[in-house]
């Protein structure tokens, strides 16, 4: 095992403040930017990276649950605590798998992914790391209202999150005492060193209104942005082979023909994301006539269209599925092949819908002979393709 696959990334993101400068009946994680809470910005993010495998959302006292983000299979919640250093802890306990921790704040709903691999890749090399920009501005130290000094800016950068840890560091950290105004100044207080990397000016924090404007100006554009693709397939039964659909393996009906697992609403959803983000097809990425997709899992596939839609600048928003097939009947299976969709594809329940319908006893699946698919997706430029 190599020391990056020995590496298991967990995500905080901090989400429990008070936010009493912002003003309003909300906290402002909960504020909404471009009709997103704020904190579900990061949360996305985070997401979209592979290699991040659980994020834990810490949300104040009495809302330790959000129903939409509990949906997703690789989201975990904890509770705040009177501190951030409490709060930044709990959210520790709910990730014991991890032996790299990103900390960030849900008011900085703008960093990016590329911050987000930058801060993770200086990390694993140093074992912590934080985003930061140079300071540009003249300094002025002052006392009831006048300049006692001009400070030297030379060396001073404004921190940023998010940061990143091994996981004892963090731990080291959090158990000390007094307090720190981040998890960096922790670790440095702790004796050691933390590598800083080139932070976004787009990165920054919102504490007032003002602010907020200023955000959406900025995450306006590009998140506006979207594409619908199509995929259909067909594929005919077959005997002796296991019926595999939205990547669920449902006893009692025969199975469909095919290279690979003969997933045909996979296979529809896999062409629709290609279509979208203009990759081609499956037939071209995962050709019939390479023997090394015999039989493969279309699911594993399916993470492989969606990293090379990614690396192409568009992430998954939605997917509508129909189905068509005479058996199995679609609807008493729909929460089922939903969940399994969801989780392959990273995205909350909600994200996708599956129907089913027939062709009333027209044609080839009509008869019985086979089962189609149609799908549509819609895709989001993240604005960071090649």
């Amino acid at each position: 095992m190599t020391p990056t696959e020995a590496v298991r990334w967990g995500c905080i993101i901090v989400a429990a403040g008070r936010g009493e400068r912002f003003g309003g009946s909300l906290p402002k994680q909960f504020a909404p930017l471009i009709g997103r809470p704020l904190f579900r910005w990061s949360l996305e993010t985070a997401l979209s990276i592979d290699r991040i495998g659980e994020v834990c959302l810490v949300l104040p006292q009495g809302e330790e649950s959000d129903p939409e983000a509990a949906k997703h299979p690789r989201v975990r919640t904890a509770r705040g605590g009177p501190r951030r250093r409490d709060s930044v802890a709990n959210g520790l306990e709910a990730l014991p798998g991890c032996t790299h921790i990103l900390v960030h704040d849900a008011a900085r709903p703008l960093a990016s992914r590329p911050l987000f691999e930058r801060v993770m890749r200086a990390c694993e090399e140093t074992g912590a790391a934080a985003p930061g920009i140079p300071v540009a501005d003249t300094l002025k130290r002052v006392s009831d209202g006048v300049v006692e000094a001009t400070v030297d800016r030379s060396g001073l950068w404004r921190s940023q999150t998010p940061q990143g840890f091994e996981r004892g560091l963090l731990e080291e950290a959090l158990a000390l005492e007094g307090n720190f105004t981040d998890e960096a100044q922790g670790v440095e207080l702790s004796g050691h060193p933390v590598r800083i990397v080139e932070g976004d000016e787009a990165n920054a924090k919102i504490t007032s209104r003002g602010d907020l404007v200023l955000a959406e100006r900025l995450a306006g554009p590009p998140r506006s942005v979207t594409r619908t693709g199509v995929g259909l397939d067909f594929h005919p039964f077959a005997e002796g082979r296991p019926l595999i659909l939205c990547g669920c393996n449902l006893a009692g009906f025969r199975g469909l023909e095919g290279h690979s697992d003969g997933d045909a609403a996979l296979h529809a959803v896999m062409d629709a994301i290609l279509s979208a983000a203009r990759l081609g097809d499956i037939g071209t990425l995962f050709p019939p006539s390479d023997p090394s997709y015999a039989g493969a899992d279309s699911a594993v596939l399916t993470g492989r269209v969606l990293s090379e839609a990614r690396k192409a600048g568009w992430e998954f928003a939605l997917l509508d599925l129909t189905i068509v097939s005479e058996l199995p009947r679609i609807s008493p299976l729909r929460q089922e092949l939903r969940g399994s969709l969801a989780g392959i594809l990273g995205v909350p329940l909600d994200a996708v819908w599956v129907k089913g319908t027939t062709t009333n006893s027209l044609g080839a699946l009509g008869r019985g002979e086979g089962l189609g698919a149609l799908a549509f997706v819609e895709m989001r430029s993240t604005g960071a393709g090649a």
